[in-house]
C-alpha cells in the first residue's frame, strides 16, 4: 500500500485524445516538442521511426507507444514508404471525439490509431520514464488492462455527457500508471532515477513516506527508521538506486510540490512555504527560484492555471 501513494502523482489535468484512420501509403512527421504521447494502434499496420533510432519499429494491432521526452518523430503505413509527410499532422485526419467502433479488422491498407498527447510538465513521472516504451500485445496483462481502458476512453469520447472532461482525465491516468508499471521490471540497467527506486521495496517505501508527506519533518534518521534500515546503510543504498542522496530528492519533491500549489491554489506563498516544510519564506524563495529558474511569486504568474 506504501508504494501506491506514489503512484498519486500520475496527475493528466490537460489532455488531447484523437483517433485517425489512415489509408496507404500514408505519412505523418511529428515535431520535436514540449508535449508527451501515447499512441495505441487499434487496427491495422504502421511503423515508427524517432530521431535515436536506425531502424524503424513494426506495430499492428492492440501495439501501444508511449514518447514522453518530445522527441521527433516520422510515422509511415510501411517502411517502404517514402518518408516524406503526406499528412500535416493527425490532428488533421481525426476527431477530437472518438467515435465508438466495433472492434472489426481495418480496411485493406488503412490503420487507425488513437493518440493521447499532455503536456511534458503534467507529472513528475515524466522527467524519469524512458524517452520510449513500447508494449506489444503479446503483454497479455499491461494489454488487456490498457485495452479495456482505451475502450472506456472511445466509449466516454463518442458521448456528450456531463462529466466528461473529469472521466477522461481519471481514465488517461490510468493508461499513465499502467505504462509505469509496466516499464518498471523493465528499467534499462544504469537507469539511475526515484523510478528505478519503486522497483527496491524498501527504498520505494521511504519514497512513499516522503512523496505521501513532502512537509514533514524528514530527517535522514527518520526516513532509515520508517524502513529498518541504518542511516548510513539507507543513504547508500538510496544513491545508487535512485542516483542522487535521499534529501537532494525530498528538496526537490518539496519544491515541485509548492509549485503545483502555485499553479492552482490560492494560498499565499508563506502558506504554502510552510506546508512543504520550510520554516522561513526568504529561504523557501531562494530555493524555489534555484529549482524553478523564477520566484514563486512570478512563477505563479507565468503557469497559474485558468
Amino acid at each position: 500500500m506504501d508504494r501506491l501513494s506514489v503512484f498519486d502523482e500520475a496527475s493528466v489535468p490537460r489532455s488531447t485524445i484523437i483517433e485517425v484512420e489512415l489509408t496507404a501509403p500514408w505519412c505523418v512527421s511529428v515535431p520535436a516538442t514540449d508535449w508527451s504521447y501515447c499512441y495505441v494502434v487499434r487496427s491495422g499496420q504502421c511503423c515508427l521511426l524517432t530521431e535515436d533510432d536506425s531502424r524503424p519499429l513494426q506495430l499492428g494491432p492492440g501495439d501501444v507507444v508511449s514518447m514522453v521526452a518530445g522527441q521527433a518523430q516520422t510515422w509511415r503505413d510501411s517502411p517502404q514508404t517514402p518518408a516524406r509527410p503526406t499528412l500535416k499532422s493527425f490532428a488533421v485526419a481525426g476527431n477530437t471525439l472518438v467515435q465508438k467502433r466495433p472492434k472489426v479488422a481495418a480496411r485493406n491498407g488503412s490503420t487507425r490509431l488513437l493518440v493521447m498527447s499532455a503536456p511534458r510538465d503534467s507529472n513528475r513521472f515524466v522527467a524519469i520514464y524512458p524517452k520510449l516504451v513500447a508494449i506489444p500485445a503479446s503483454e497479455a496483462d499491461s494489454h488487456d488492462f490498457l485495452d479495456r481502458v482505451i475502450e472506456l476512453i472511445e466509449l466516454e469520447s463518442g458521448t456528450q455527457r456531463p462529466g466528461q472532461d473529469a472521466v477522461l482525465r481519471r481514465l488517461a491516468e490510468l493508461v499513465v500508471i499502467e505504462l509505469i508499471r509496466f516499464a518498471l521490471p523493465r528499467l534499462p540497467p544504469g537507469h539511475a532515477t526515484w523510478l528505478a527506486g519503486l522497483a527496491d521495496p524498501q527504498i520505494a517505501r521511504a519514497l512513499a513516506a516522503m512523496h505521501r508527506q513532502p512537509g514533514h519533518d524528514w530527517t535522514l534518521q527518520r526516513l532509515a527508521r520508517q524502513i529498518g534500515m541504518s542511516r548510513a546503510a539507507f543513504v547508500d543504498r538510496f544513491r545508487r538506486v535512485t542516483g542522487e542522496p535521499p534529501h537532494q530528492h525530498l528538496r526537490r519533491l518539496r519544491l515541485h510540490a509548492a509549485a503545483a500549489d502555485l499553479k492552482r491554489g490560492d494560498r499565499s506563498i508563506a502558506q504554502i512555504a510552510s506546508a512543504v516544510g520550510y520554516r522561513s519564506e526568504s529561504a523557501f524563495n531562494k530555493a524555489f527560484a534555484q529549482e524553478l529558474g523564477a520566484t514563486p511569486a512570478r512563477y505563479r504568474r507565468l503557469h497559474r492555471l485558468t
